[in-house]
C-alpha cells in the first residue's frame, strides 16, 4: 500500500509543477467535459464533485487520508471492491473534487463499455485512433485525453488488464 501511496504522491507533485506552465481551461467546480464514469446511477469526471459518488459507493474497504501536495486541503485515497477513487479539496474542510478512478476487477465498466478483460481491438473501436501512439509502444497502454480527463486503458496479451481515469492539469 505504501508504494501505491508514493506513486500517488509522485503523480500528485509531477501535476503540481506542470501546472504552471498549463492553461486553466476550467474550475473545479465547473462540469468536466471529459470521459464519463457511471456507477449505480451516479456520473463524474475529473474535477467533478464526489459526493454523490463517495455515497452511492458506501462504505469504502479502506480510506486514507493526507494534505495534499497541490492545494491548502486534503487528498483522499478511497478504497472500494470495484475501484479506487482519489479526490482532493483544495481546503481542509472543503467539497471533494475527484482526481483519479482507478479499476480493480471487471464489475466496474466504462461509460463506453469497457472494462478489464475487454478484447484490446474493442478499445480502439470504442474510444478511436486518437490515442498517445508513444503510450502504447513504451507502456502498452491507449491514453486518451478529453477535456481535464486523460483515460488511460493498460493492455496486456490483446485484453484490457486496467482501466484509469486521471485529472489532467491541477486547477488553481
Amino acid at each position: 500500500m505504501k508504494t501505491v501511496f508514493r506513486r500517488f504522491v509522485a503523480v500528485c507533485m509531477a501535476m503540481a509543477l506542470a501546472a504552471g506552465s498549463l492553461s486553466v481551461a476550467q474550475t473545479a467546480d465547473a462540469k468536466s467535459k471529459g470521459y464519463i464514469f457511471k456507477y449505480k446511477g451516479v456520473s463524474v469526471s475529473a474535477d467533478s464533485a464526489a459526493k454523490k459518488l463517495i455515497k452511492k459507493a458506501g462504505k469504502p474497504q479502506k480510506k486514507q487520508v493526507k494534505k495534499s501536495c497541490a492545494y491548502d486541503g486534503k487528498d483522499r485515497i478511497y478504497q472500494y471492491k470495484n475501484f479506487w477513487l482519489t479526490t482532493y479539496s483544495k481546503t481542509n474542510n472543503g467539497p471533494e473534487y475527484v482526481q483519479q478512478i482507478k479499476f480493480r476487477n471487471a464489475k466496474v465498466k466504462t461509460k463506453e463499455g469497457i472494462k478489464i478483460g475487454s478484447k484490446e481491438a474493442t478499445v480502439v473501436k470504442k474510444y478511436g485512433k486518437g490515442y498517445d501512439k508513444a503510450d502504447l509502444l513504451i507502456n502498452s497502454a491507449y491514453v486518451y485525453k478529453k477535456g481535464n480527463c486523460t483515460l488511460k486503458i493498460n493492455v496486456k496479451d490483446g485484453k484490457v488488464s486496467g482501466i484509469t481515469y486521471l485529472q489532467t492539469t491541477v486547477k488553481k
